[in-house]
């Protein structure tokens, strides 16, 4: 059964991306209840998601919002937490056979550890490795501050259980905490890798260098907030890659 045209609209948020469905939630108001409430009913065919907007969303939109998103087929997700923990819920009613574009944008220092963990308990329930082309984890600090390593192996084990073309994290780690990453990551199609390494010095940077041996298709490598050497841009050059900060 189709949703009402009222609720549709309601939900499309107004626009389509490539012909896709997009779901806004920035376009939507508190008022939408009892449409979007009979789009979660009916199942809905949203490629695209959205919530970028500030405050804190009531909870019965975060239910019919997750309602939609277990619903859809969502190949793009852009998703702004704030400092609104129950944005969580929506993160966990993904339906990860379908997703190929992740991007999470955190105030440092809220709910870093929860939105990873709903990840991770996402993709382990998954048979094998999510086909997620572009994952995003990154600060939405005005000032440049990277977000916390979320609690555990939780960002690592995420990593792992995906096969990934381009990974960007604005997370602070040590060098041996990226090592560890690298070692359990997939990254045979990897291309792009975007890592906050602020502090690290020539050495640090020389290590991690040495640990993407596996990362044989990777073309760009960016590390945020250090400073590369000539010698390092060169070596990673010979090899096809481009190395900036």
């Amino acid at each position: 059964m189709a949703a009402h045209p009222r609720a549709e609209y309601l939900a499309k948020g107004h626009c389509e991306s490539n012909s896709e469905l997009e779901l806004d939630v920035d376009k939507l108001e508190e008022s939408a209840q009892d449409a979007l409430a009979n789009v979660t009913e009916h199942g809905s065919g949203f490629k695209v998601l959205r919530l970028r907007r500030d405050g804190q969303l009531g909870d019965i939109l975060i239910t019919n919002v997750a309602g939609i998103v277990a619903r859809s087929k969502l190949r793009y997700i852009e998703f702004y937490t704030r400092k609104d923990e129950g944005r969580v819920r929506i993160l966990e009613s993904i339906q990860w056979e379908h997703l190929r574009e992740l991007a999470i944008c955190l105030k440092p220092g809220t709910v870093e550890t929860a939105v990873m963990r709903a990840l991770v308990d996402g993709v382990k329930s998954m048979s094998g490795k999510v086909d997620l082309e572009d994952f995003w984890f990154l600060s939405e600090s005005g000032n440049g501050a990277p977000l916390s390593i979320p609690q555990g192996d939780l960002l690592q084990t995420f990593v792992a259980s995906t096969s990934l073309e381009r990974l960007r994290l604005g997370v602070a780690m040590t060098l041996e905490q990226v090592l560890s990453l690298f070692r359990l990551a997939d990254f045979t199609r990897l291309k792009i890798l975007t890592l906050w390494t602020r502090e690290f010095d020539s050495v640090q940077v020389d290590a991690l260098l040495d640990g993407l041996q596996h990362a044989m298709k990777l073309e760009t490598l960016r590390l945020l907030c250090t400073q590369v050497t000539d010698e390092q841009v060169d070596r990673m050059k010979a090899k096809g890659i481009h190395l900036t900060s």
